[in-house]
């Protein structure tokens, strides 16, 4: 995995982890238009990433959609 790899998908995680606190604040703050607002924002930034990484680097996860006609010549995370 190049360095360039490793720092996208770390900010993947940071994003996602992002996200998931926003969704559990949100649980006890349902009132919070702010808090909602960077919540939206966050899973926009988690989803540009994602989107990112997948174009550079192939499928994370099995539900990624594929190309059926260009083979990956990159490993799959977990193969690194």
């Amino acid at each position: 995995m190049s360095e360039d790899q490793r720092k996208l998908l770390l900010s993947l995680q940071i994003a996602d982890f992002n996200v998931i606190e926003w969704v559990l604040y949100m649980h006890t703050h349902p009132d919070d238009l702010a808090g909602c607002q960077k919540q939206k924002e966050a899973m926009k930034i988690a989803a540009k990433t994602r989107k990112s990484y997948v174009a550079l680097y192939g499928p994370l996860t099995i539900l990624t959609p594929i190309s059926c006609t260009k083979k990956s010549e990159t490993p799959w995370p977990w193969q690194v």
